[in-house]
């Protein structure tokens, strides 16, 4: 399937973020009016009006006076996410060097910095950000993923290879550290290793490593085999949104887009799916490889409002808007 493709301070909060470090909330009222303004924002940003949800976030932002709290991280990084919409790719890079000076173990800011220096051919600046995303990160899979695939698609691909192997560094043989290293496996086309430890992590109680135990026993050419895993993993319990995500995967390798972008809305139907965010996700791809790009640039748009920290589906915005 393919894949698609982060925000800046005002100038009174900086102050506040490098000399004072205050962490203090607004009064009620204060509060109030932020909470309205954000949600305008959003729904500005759902629609395609970015400059008048920066207004409306820069107004929400004035109210804090100062003061900073995680309500106001949460508005830079719309705002970010909104300035580099508008083409503002400086400005969002200032945003994320204000959040980082404020909390220097904001992992999503550091990965974003990191990203629009990449966009931007600085290299060496990407690089580093990268280096202190994971840093702080912890055990974060995932954050190591994301960076290994933003470093290959800029054809960096030896330096997109370091983040896998330290990836497959970190320790632990819990199923969550058994899940994702089968997943590295996968991306590393070493098949026979991801279905050793995908089958580990299944045994020790992760169901979603049935779904990835299925594609690595499908990668390496034993289709049986992966149909014998999702049959078994459907039956022994309601159909689940990994299960529907699975479904959509294949269907859109296979070209058949119409079945997997419904087999996406199954699964997003699904109350607390663990996998909404990748669903979301897909669901982009799949409206574009239908050549629906207005449908794609609206999925898009919902997904922003919910995860406005990814810098793929911020590119993919702006590329769908060219073609509507």
């Amino acid at each position: 399937m393919k894949k698609t493709r982060k925000h800046t301070f005002i100038r009174l909060l900086l102050p506040a973020f490098v000399a004072s470090m205050i962490l203090s909330g607004c009064n009620k009222e204060a509060i109030e009016q932020q909470n309205n303004l954000k949600e305008t924002a959003i729904e500005e940003m759902g629609s395609g009006a970015y400059e008048d949800a920066l207004t409306h976030i820069n107004e929400a932002l004035r109210l804090a006076n100062g003061r900073v709290s995680r309500r106001e991280i949460d508005l830079c990084y719309y705002k970010g996410a909104d300035q580099y919409l508008l083409g503002d790719a400086a400005g969002a890079i200032e945003t994320y060097g204000n959040v980082i000076a404020y909390d220097g173990k904001d992992k999503n800011a550091y990965f974003l910095r990191g990203s629009l220096y990449l966009k931007e051919k600085d290299t060496e600046k990407a690089l580093s950000d990268y280096k202190n995303a994971v840093a702080v990160s912890g055990d974060d899979y995932e954050m190591y993923i994301q960076i290994y695939e933003n470093l290959a698609a800029s054809g960096l691909r030896e330096e997109a290879m370091e983040f896998l192997n330290l990836a497959l560094e970190i320790e632990g043989d819990s199923a969550n550290n058994l899940f994702w290293r089968g997943r590295i496996y996968l991306i590393l086309e070493q098949n026979d290793a991801a279905i050793k430890v995908l089958t580990s992590s299944t045994e020790k109680g992760n169901k979603e490593a049935n779904i990835y135990l299925a594609k690595a026993y499908r990668a390496a050419g034993n289709e049986e085999k992966a149909n014998e895993i999702l049959i078994n993993f459907a039956n022994s319990e309601e159909v689940s949104a990994e299960t529907y995500g699975v479904m959509a995967d294949i269907l859109a390798e296979q070209g058949n887009y119409p079945e997997a972008l419904n087999a996406i809305e199954n699964g997003l139907a699904i109350e607390n799916a663990k996998n909404k965010k990748q669903l979301m996700k897909n669901k982009i791809g799949v409206l574009e490889n239908m050549c629906d790009y207005t449908g794609a640039f609206d999925a898009a748009n919902d997904y922003l409002l919910d995860y406005p920290a990814d810098a793929d589906v911020l590119d993919e915005v702006i590329f769908l808007n060219s073609r509507i």
